[in-house]
């Protein structure tokens, strides 16, 4: 009895008490206060750069270069004896071997990286014009072949070949008509077997998809800055010079470019390219059906066998152009 007497006074004293009151009367705040959700924000993720490879047109004795961040400057990876260089291309199999094409002339050079340097620069092939542009790209059998373009911009419907032994095989006419009246020669497949063209050095410049299967042509793509030169495709993404000081990335789900990397060193950058294996099926560049039907080949090197792994010399004769 005496200790719930005792209780009941301290219980009395404790209300009384003014620091209980305030502590009470906060709580009472705090329960009328309206509950705020705390949501975990959104952080930017840093995307690796991939190294990328380009040249400058301009340049009287032409180079490939290498960037392993959006503003680096110039590392030069290989620089030719003499003469423009517009166009390149490694292998997508052996990476080490370089192919390459001065615009304004009839060859596509080749020069191997070794371990004493550079091979010396060989012609394997003479076209009876220019040729503008080359790439790689593999058929639906898996048969790896050299493209290049001839181009006279406004002046008439441009072409893209294969290269099959000593000739060039027409692969693909594209008609100007289907390209806003003018072409450069600029083009790249990507691994759907889908072929993207570009207009080259004018002003507004386009891309322009020719889908594989039906051989439709849609222009995908339009800017009125700049110009649309040299481009590339890596996983689900358009890489291109502008003719400029920059190369940009189109992201092909959104239709969104931007400044990939910026050199204002540079005067023509005409050209990129990857220097990197993609000869595995679903992540190299592919053929489609668009273009008329040509003669299966298998690229053989000069002992032989169809795929040469070491880009050592010795060199195959001119008439074998790519051993793979």
């Amino acid at each position: 009895m005496k200790s719930t007497y005792v209780a009941a006074i301290l219980a009395l004293f404790l209300l009384a008490s003014p620091i209980y009151a305030a502590d009470a009367a906060s709580a009472q705040q705090m329960k009328e206060l309206p509950i705020v959700e705390m949501k975990p924000t959104t952080t930017a993720i840093l995307e690796k750069f991939i190294p990328i490879y380009y040249a400058d047109g301009h340049e009287s004795t032409g180079s490939v270069y290498s960037a392993t961040s959006s503003s680096a400057p110039d590392n030069i990876i290989y620089t030719r004896p003499s003469g423009n260089l517009y166009s390149f291309t490694f292998h997508p199999g052996i990476t080490e071997k370089l192919y390459y094409a001065n615009a304004n002339q009839y060859n596509i050079y080749r020069s191997d990286e070794i371990w004493s340097g550079w091979s010396a620069e060989t012609t394997i092939f003479t076209h009876t014009t220019y040729v503008r542009d080359i790439a790689f790209a593999f058929d639906q059998n898996g048969n790896i072949g050299l493209y290049f373009s001839e181009a006279t911009g406004a002046g008439g419907d441009g072409k893209i070949y294969r290269i099959d032994g000593t000739s060039a095989t027409p692969f693909y006419t594209v008609k100007l008509s289907d390209v806003g009246g003018f072409w450069a020669g600029d083009f790249t497949f990507d691994y759907d077997g889908n072929l993207y063209l570009s207009s080259g050095n004018h002003v507004p410049a386009s891309i322009y998809k020719v889908a594989s299967g039906t051989g439709a042509v849609t222009k995908i793509f339009e800017s009125r800055t700049g110009s649309i030169a040299g481009l590339v495709y890596r996983n689900g993404y358009l890489y291109y010079a502008d003719w400029g000081q920059n190369i940009y990335r189109l992201d092909l789900s959104s239709m969104t470019s931007t400044v990939y990397y910026t050199n204002p060193s540079r005067t023509w950058l005409s050209d990129v390219g990857f220097r990197e294996r993609a000869d595995a099926p679903g992540s190299r560049p592919t053929v489609g059906s668009f273009g008329p039907t040509v003669a299966r080949m298998v690229f053989m090197s000069a002992t032989g066998s169809p795929l040469d792994d070491d880009p050592d010399p010795p060199y195959p004769p001119k008439k074998a152009l790519i051993d793979r």
